[in-house]
């Protein structure tokens, strides 16, 4: 009996051990991407897991913004990793800065979201198959527009943006074979105001309106508002991303390709928390729901049965591996 009671205690204490790997509260801390919060889609998105996360835990949070140009510096994640015992960082452009400050405090967790990070043992990656929900974007857009025209605006011409406008191609080709993507990007590779330039969005979204679109997909960030803000006055319909932005336009927003940056972050920090982090990434697609297509509240009644049937389909099709979608661009 009393080796069984010793037993009890030592697992007791063992378990105790793992919820709570750090000095209490544990201190976050949240890099934002490129325009920081208030925009309504990534960064909110993402900050809604972590407060998700603060709210069961009851950890400390400490948020920094990076400056104008979307990249924060060398020693302000130092700054950051010195005052915290996790570290949270969005966006691809971080990804040196993660690896660099996790090789300068190990003793540290790291999560990075948005890119893979497969050899650091105290990093963790969250990433997105992002092109699965891009190409149910594309297949309904393809089905739904008018002029055999739609366009695609990204915020910068980078990779991860890419795997976004060739899987919205794809789809698109496969429900409307032939059909015209006009597709532009606000800024070039190294210049992250293209997610900070809601003026340059609406004017590149009305360039596309003018030629024929009668759809634009945006994913850029703050930009993307000036293509939902385009989209409301053509009466056209534009297509949001990463949180649902269908409510920013009613009836002019066709859907929003939802990437689960908020379950990512969550569960990320829930597995640290527990005491059962895992170094390495963990990829989010259409089949553990980490990407999805809005429920379109304010579209859905204008579209015939029959197309949101086949997009179901697709979707079914895809999970089911019967339908197979490749990582489009992936560097």
């Amino acid at each position: 009996m009393k080796s069984l009671i010793t037993a009890f205690f030592t697992l007791l204490i063992l378990s105790t051990t793992a919820l709570v790997s750090f000095a209490a509260p544990a201190v976050v801390g949240f890099l934002t991407g490129t325009s920081g919060l208030g925009d309504l889609s990534f960064n909110d998105m993402t900050y809604g897991g972590i407060r998700k996360a603060q709210q069961e835990f009851g950890f400390k949070l400490i948020i920094i913004e990076p400056h104008k140009t979307g990249i924060a510096t060398a020693k302000e994640v130092a700054d950051l990793a010195s005052k915290s015992d996790i570290i949270v960082l969005l966006g691809g452009q971080h990804k040196q800065l993660a690896e660099d400050a996790a090789a300068n405090f190990p003793d540290k967790k790291f999560i990075m979201i948005e890119v893979p990070i497969d050899k650091a043992p105290n990093v963790s990656s969250a990433v997105f198959k992002q092109y699965e929900g891009s190409f149910l974007a594309g297949a309904l857009a393809g089905y739904v527009t008018k002029t055999n025209k739609i366009g695609y605006i990204g915020g910068v011409d980078i990779y991860l943006l890419h795997q976004f406008e060739q899987g919205f191609k794809a789809g698109a080709e496969y429900s409307a074979p032939g059909i015209e993507v006009f597709s532009e990007y606000a800024s070039p590779a190294g210049d992250f105001s293209g997610f900070d330039n809601p003026k340059k969005g609406y004017k590149m979204a009305m360039d596309q309106y003018g030629k024929g679109a009668d759809i634009v997909f945006t994913v850029a960030g703050l930009t993307g508002n000036g293509v939902i803000e385009a989209a409301r006055r053509t009466g056209k319909y534009a297509i949001g991303v990463d949180s649902d932005q269908d409510s920013l336009a009613k009836g002019n927003i066709l859907t929003s390709m939802i990437k689960r940056l908020d379950v990512a972050a969550y569960e990320e920090l829930k597995k640290i928390m527990q005491g059962k982090f895992k170094a390495g990434p963990t990829y989010y697609g259409l089949k553990n729901n980490g990407v999805c297509l809005s429920e379109m509240k304010y579209t859905k009644d204008q579209l015939p049965a029959k197309t949101l049937e086949k997009i179901e389909k697709i979707k079914k099709m895809i999970i089911s591996g019967e339908l197979k979608i490749e990582n489009p661009a992936t560097n």
